[in-house]
């Protein structure tokens, strides 16, 4: 090949690559021509104002609610799909409760034992048991009263000798034992009034709340067998059938995502570079992505004290998904005629910064 052709064939090849270049560079000029917004027009003195151009998305003020089992079993059934709306508490699933039935009335039943031994504790004997124990004390004392009348006489026969000094001092002893057995029969019957000892009636006590304990642990855990929205709102996802088997530790999987599409909210990110110029309050205009009609409007609620990796957009190819960015959030007013947008669903936000003196309008893109 000669030195000519080697020439033509390396012309050739730069004319290409610059052809190439160039294209790349309309298309990119295009693009960001559709993500720049018209400059406002003023009559008389020039107005200055710049605006940061972010991806933006619907997300729930509340979050995305995970609904997770807090027992183990099988479910028996469930009673919503995906797009109903539920109210708080509402049943959305029950899982099988055979066992925890039988507990809590095992424990309701040791209840129940525990409240009667209570009573019968701080009773003391029944009824007719302290009647019989009260008529003993009083017979344990008119046969004190006896012995006492014995030992007169047996004092009086002695000083006129009609019987010795030792009748006189069995007569004491026989009267010493009928005190203490009345004394005896006496105690026993005010135990039998006044109940069971401190002691006993404290611990017969502790035994009643432990059951009582032991029974609200039952019914929290029949409780669990259904399984209830935390919050009123619409179901996102459903993760579960009837028959399916279900665990309770951490890494069972969801069941339901609730979210309440009544309170809504726009979240976007701003690219690094531009974060600091963000604050609460700034005014923000909605569009479709890439569009110029603007559907809502709003204003910045919240700033990220942080940067972090990008999680809108991150996907498409035309932005850098490595690039840090600054999270905010803004309250959102649809336009008239504008529906309501959906969860997830993908915007364009069009932050207005400080307006300042000048001669031109200069807009700038949050996303490379």
């Amino acid at each position: 090949m000669t030195h000519i052709a080697l020439a033509r064939l390396a012309s050739r090849r730069l004319l290409v690559g610059v052809a190439v270049a160039l294209a790349a560079g309309l298309a990119v000029l295009v693009w960001r021509a559709r993500s720049v917004a018209q400059a406002p027009v003023s009559v008389g003195r020039a107005v200055r104002e710049e605006r940061i151009v972010a991806q933006a998305q619907v997300v729930p003020i509340d979050g995305i609610i995970e609904v997770r089992p807090l027992t183990a079993g099988r479910v028996l059934r469930v009673l919503v799909h995906p797009g109903d709306r539920v109210a708080t508490n509402q049943l959305l699933a029950e899982i099988e409760s055979d066992i925890q039935v039988a507990g809590i009335r095992q424990r309701r039943a040791d209840l129940g034992a525990a409240s009667e031994r209570l009573k019968l504790t701080a009773e003391g004997v029944r009824p007719e048991e302290q009647e019989a124990l009260t008529a003993a004390a009083t017979a344990a004392r008119e046969d004190a009263e006896l012995a006492r009348d014995r030992r007169e006489r047996q004092r009086q026969l002695h000083e006129q000798r009609f019987v010795s000094e030792q009748a006189v001092i069995e007569a004491e002893h026989d009267l010493k034992a009928a005190q203490a057995r009345a004394q005896e029969a006496q105690q026993r019957a005010l135990g039998a009034v006044a109940g069971g000892r401190p002691q006993e009636i404290r611990a017969a006590r502790e035994q009643v709340a432990a059951a009582h304990a032991a029974v609200t642990e039952g019914a929290v855990a029949l409780s669990r067998t259904r399984i209830v929205a935390p919050i009123g709102g619409v179901v996102m996802t459903r993760n579960v059938n009837p028959g399916d088997i279900i665990g309770s530790d951490v890494t069972s999987p969801t069941l339901f995502r609730i979210v309440d599409p009544d309170r809504l909210e726009i979240r976007f990110e701003v690219e690094e570079l531009l974060a600091p110029r963000l604050r609460i309050g700034l005014p923000v205009q909605f569009t479709m992505p890439g569009g110029r009609t603007i559907i809502g409007h709003g204003k910045v609620t919240r700033v990220a004290p942080q940067v972090e990796k990008r999680s809108i957009g991150a996907d498409d190819a035309r932005i850098r998904a490595d690039s840090l960015v600054r999270p905010a959030w803004s309250d959102y007013l649809p336009q008239p005629g504008v529906g309501q947008l959906p969860v997830n669903y993908r915007l364009e936000a069009r932050v207005s910064v400080d307006a300042q003196g000048g001669d031109k309008t200069e807009e700038k893109d949050a996303h490379p």
